[in-house]
């Protein structure tokens, strides 16, 4: 569990407030089925067990080049969307218990299980900020085994599944432009960074692919 607790409290209450109160006032009946209730706890167990990250954080290193702030601006577009969709354009069709929910749900679990297992793998190594901390060291246990980057395969993974869990197509389709692109940009710059001051990363790299086992 991370130690920045007044920080994930404040990240939480606002994106409870974009990503689930205001869908309820819109559509009060919302409390009645079981979709809100699981990005709630989706969101809950996220801030307990990730680091937090505010889109206006001052400690961003001149690497960065926005792209944390990219990703998670990304993410709470995908997220108010989805849910605005839901209740405003698909309404209640949207709520249908059907093989999408089933699958956008699968997606939203796994993605969030192996986002938190890789940070958890990474420890103190993990950063928000595109960095290489002093005496930081590659690490190619756990999910890293699989592809350089869980973190950001398990976010894509949670986050496709958002959409298809409330039937938000249009919200979906933006979704599989949005975040692929502010993922590839971060990898892009984050990596020739760590090419640079890891020894072995290159090697590590050619032999692992970077986001999804035998494909990229």
């Amino acid at each position: 569990m991370h130690k920045d607790t007044p920080k994930k409290a404040l990240s939480g209450a606002a994106m409870a407030a974009l990503a689930f109160i205001i869908p309820v006032w819109l559509q009060p009946d919302l409390l009645g089925f079981a979709h809100p209730w699981l990005l709630l706890l989706f969101g809950a167990f996220a801030h307990v067990f990730q680091p937090a990250y505010s889109p206006t954080e001052k400690a961003r290193t001149p690497e960065d080049r926005w792209t944390a702030a990219q990703i998670i601006w990304s993410i709470y577009l995908c997220n108010i969307a989805a849910l605005l969709e839901a209740v405003l354009l698909r309404w209640p069709a949207s709520m249908a218990y059907d093989g999408w929910a089933l699958l956008g749900a699968f997606l939203l679990v796994i993605g969030l299980v192996l986002r938190s297992w890789a940070v958890l793998v990474l420890g103190r190594w993990f950063s928000w900020n595109v960095r290489v901390q002093e005496g930081q060291q590659l690490v190619r246990t756990g999910p890293y085994r699989l592809v350089r980057h869980p973190s950001y395969t398990g976010a894509m993974l949670s986050y496709f599944g958002l959409p298809m869990l409330f039937h938000s197509w249009w919200t979906l389709l933006f979704a599989a432009v949005a975040l692929p692109l502010a993922f590839q940009r971060r990898i892009h710059h984050e990596e020739r960074l760590l090419r640079r001051e890891l020894d072995e990363y290159d090697e590590y790299a050619s032999s692992v692919p970077a986001l999804i086992p035998g494909l990229f």
